[in-house]
């Protein structure tokens, strides 16, 4: 049993130091443009190439102890031959030291592994990124990781990765935050039977109302899925459609939209419920009776349809929308057209709104 004992300990023991038993240093960075500084460069990758566990790397204390004890100009000290002399004093395996270059939007950072016994550059990772101050821990990561051949989430290189947002016309890791929440506006079309009940007398169970009217609403969404140039997003919109026409008429749509980023046309589909009177009647002779107003032993053919004399009823539709997002500066207008299918009439809209994107 105590054998046994022994041998777990030397186990987990070995387990342990195995996990980093390499030492190094991340020495320099050449900074160009206006971005992190030097020592928040060095930071940051310090503190990404150890959460990889596989190095020992030297903290900054250490690194200073020698410099404090052999000064060295590191504006200076760029090259693989300073840097492999500072590494033999610091006694370490390797030495990190790389570039940084901000131009405007684009973030170009240089990672070099150098290996001190022999004295060469052992691997070098070049990167492209979407620069942005607040996602600078991010981007730095992602050269770590292809230094040392790690693998980096798709997500990540479809948002910050340059050549891939550029291609796809994204707007990099703000892309994110692409929302198109906000008012809307716009105008509905009735057609069919509904249109037709809308424009009759209310004698005969209609509106006296135009096939036509207005809507106001506001739309709320939230995006699930990111993939670069596409995204998917759950779409909730609130509208009042009859204003015009002294009608209050209230329904909310619920709906599963897809948006390409590259061209900013979308579309959706989902249920729709609102509020609308019904009733029960029949045909008689072509003409709409309410079923109360069936003679004693008619026989009829109950149904029930849209009439201004019946009662409110909540109903659910299904719809369906498609469009496209213009920018103008920060603002996004949406237009939107859409249409709710029925088998007493479909009814077609239009819709357009606005909404910053920050």
């Amino acid at each position: 049993m105590m054998k046994k004992l022994n041998l777990l300990f030397v186990l987990i023991a070995l387990t342990f130091v195995g996990n980093a038993t390499e030492t190094l240093a991340v020495l320099n960075f050449d900074i160009v443009g206006k971005a992190l500084t030097k020592q928040q460069f060095i930071s940051i990758t310090r503190t990404e190439i150890a959460k990889l566990d596989t190095f020992q790397v030297l903290d900054k204390y250490t690194v200073k102890e020698a410099f404090d004890a052999n000064p060295v100009d590191l504006e200076q000290c760029y090259g693989v031959k300073c840097l492999t002399n500072i590494g033999e004093k610091l006694n370490v395996k390797y030495v990190v030291a790389g570039t940084a270059e901000v131009i405007t939007d684009k973030a170009i950072i240089t990672l070099r592994l150098i290996d001190i016994e022999s004295k060469k550059v052992v691997k070098t990772s070049y990167s492209e990124f979407i620069w942005t101050e607040a996602n600078s821990q991010r981007l730095i990561q992602m050269a770590v990781y292809k230094l040392f051949d790690r693998e980096i989430d798709n997500k990540f290189k479809n948002i910050y990765d340059y050549e891939t947002v550029k291609e796809a016309s994204l707007e990099g890791p703000e892309i994110i935050k692409y929302n198109l929440s906000g008012p809307r506006f716009g105008g509905a079309y009735q057609s069919g039977l509904m249109g037709d009940i809308l424009a009759s007398g209310e004698n005969k169970g209609g509106f006296n109302k135009q096939q036509f009217m207005t809507v106001l609403g506001y739309q709320m969404e939230k995006q699930y899925l990111f993939t670069g140039a596409f995204q998917a997003v759950f779409q909730m919109n609130f509208s009042l459609a009859g204003l015009d026409q002294q009608m209050a008429i209230p329904s909310v749509a619920i709906l599963n939209g897809f948006r390409s980023s590259k061209g900013g046309w979308e579309f959706g589909f989902g249920p729709t419920f609102k509020f609308k009177k019904t009733a029960e009647g029949f045909y008689r002779d072509g003409e709409w009776h309410l079923l109360k107003d069936a003679q004693p032993g008619e026989e009829v053919n109950k149904e029930t349809r849209l009439d201004s004399r019946g009662r409110i009823s909540f109903v659910s539709s299904w719809i369906w929308a498609v469009g496209k997002s213009f920018k103008a500066g920060n603002m996004n207008i949406p237009v939107n057209i859409y249409t709710i299918p029925d088998k007493d009439g479909w009814q077609f809209g239009i819709s357009m709104g606005y909404a910053l994107h920050m």
